[in-house]
């Protein structure tokens, strides 16, 4: 590229212009011979008027040529050679005939013209003139060969380079697609595998270059643990079962949400215990006997044993009432009716929903409020109650409706309470951001269910303080 321009740079910046500065001076040069050969004959002043224009002008192109030529050593002595005739013609051809006018003497002055001898002088001059005019043309044409050559040498070095880099480019993608993407994909398929039921024992094989394959190790590292947490899960699980069957009765009773599929209704919910596998949170979807949905959620306080007892007692009171007379504040009085200590209370929300047409009635006892979130809006169904306990109370029904598309959420303190590395709860403001990502990128019920409870014990330092249970209804 450099030679090309270079090249290009000496044609347009020397060889041009000095073509088109001998073009000039020939030009110059021919006025002044036509100029005094007027003069000799007219003997006007404007005739010699020109031939001193036209002298200025060649001398002005001899300087101008002389600094162009600069380091070509050529053309600099061919230049020469024309200003020696230049002034051998003045001085032995025009200069006599000037004077001569100048002295009135009209015989003298034609005579020497007609000897020829300024003609003679003026054709030197003018071969030489022809001289430098090939030499500048050998070489612009040469020039032009070069250029040209240049130009051919420059197209094909462009064209390897075009192809040496698209083979490097084809060649690193080979080398990208062998050594990282395909064993990035085995590592996908394999943790993919693994983590589907009765793949855990699978173990996962790193390859590719070796950042990925610490990435696979710890994979597989990571799958050890947790397939020695799930291990000893089983055990504890099987332990329960066989050596306290009542109490895992009892889990197995608190656990069973019903969840029977209602159509109009997209809902799910996870119960998640503080200690052991018994938990003092329950959660239920009934469907009643005009085939409305009732979904209850209680939390016990307390947890373990104990909180399992009473969350067993108050489920079946609720689930029969409810079954009876599908009146959440009825249900809530006869729950209430059934404590006997002090000590032990309870908070439970009952919503009911009409599938077809999204009636919704709900009685609260002194539960967090379940959020209805229609087009990004949230009402809160409120409390209409005290909680359940010895001190008995009344409790109301309220009434609202559940758009299509609209989200019901309930849950129990234990997710609001539960605290990041800073001891600060997750509040309803953290939890409200959290149900809205969830909401954005989840399409169901149970997605969003999953996404919320997994951001959540994310940020907890203390997910296991109590129990955890949400429930999400929508109604497509």
């Amino acid at each position: 590229y450099t030679t090309v321009a270079t090249t290009t740079s000496d044609v347009t910046s020397r060889l041009q212009p000095a073509a088109q500065g001998v073009s000039s001076l020939n030009t110059a040069l021919a006025e002044m011979d036509s100029a005094v050969t007027a003069y000799a004959l007219t003997e006007d002043v404007v005739d010699l008027s020109s031939y001193v224009e036209g002298t200025a002008r060649a001398d002005a192109e001899f300087a101008r040529l002389k600094t162009l030529f600069e380091g070509q050593p050529q053309l600099t002595r061919l230049l020469g050679d024309t200003r020696d005739a230049y002034r051998i013609w003045k001085q032995q051809g025009t200069r006599p005939i000037i004077e001569a006018t100048r002295k009135g003497d009209r015989v003298a002055a034609r005579a020497l013209v007609r000897t020829g001898t300024s003609r003679n002088l003026y054709n030197d001059v003018r071969t030489y003139t022809h001289a430098l005019e090939d030499q500048i043309r050998i070489r612009r044409e040469a020039a032009a060969t070069i250029q040209a050559d240049q130009f051919v040498r420059l197209s094909r070095i462009l064209n390897i380079s075009i192809l040496v880099f698209f083979g490097l480019l084809a060649m690193f993608s080979l080398l990208l697609l062998r050594g990282v993407l395909r064993p990035l994909r085995e590592l996908q398929d394999q943790l993919v595998e693994v983590a589907q039921d009765g793949h855990h024992e699978e173990p996962i094989v790193p390859s590719g270059p070796p950042e990925l394959r610490d990435v696979g190790q710890d994979a597989e590292t990571m799958r050890r643990t947790l397939t020695r947490e799930v291990d000893r899960a089983r055990q504890a699980d099987e332990g329960l079962t066989q050596q306290r069957p009542v109490v895992a009765a009892i889990r197995a009773e608190l656990a069973d949400s019903h969840s029977e599929p209602v159509t109009g209704l997209d809902f799910a919910g996870v119960q998640e215990p503080a200690e052991g596998v018994l938990a003092g949170d329950w959660w239920s979807a009934q469907v009643l006997y005009d085939g409305q949905l009732a979904i209850t959620l209680t939390d016990v306080s307390g947890h373990g044993p104990e909180a399992g007892m009473e969350a067993l007692r108050l489920k079946h009171v609720l689930e029969l009432s409810l079954a009876q007379n599908a009146d959440p504040a009825l249900a809530l009085r006869h729950a209430a009716e059934g404590f006997r200590t002090a000590s032990r209370f309870a908070t439970c929300t009952i919503v009911i929903i009409e599938p077809q047409t999204g009636f919704l009635t709900w009685a609260n006892a002194g539960h967090p409020p379940a959020w209805l979130i229609t087009n990004g809006s949230t009402t809160e169904l409120v409390r209409t109650g005290p909680l359940l306990s010895v001190l008995g109370g009344a409790w109301t029904n309220q009434h609202t409706h559940l758009d299509v598309g609209a989200l019901l959420l309930l849950w129990t303190d234990g997710l609001t309470e539960s605290h990041d590395e800073q001891r600060e709860e997750l509040g309803e403001d953290g939890l409200a951001a959290l149900v809205d990502e969830a909401v954005a990128q989840e399409e169901t019920s149970e997605g969003i269910i999953a996404h919320l409870l997994a951001a959540a014990r994310a940020r907890s330092v203390d997910w296991r303080r109590d129990d955890v249970t949400c429930v999400a209804v929508r109604r497509v």
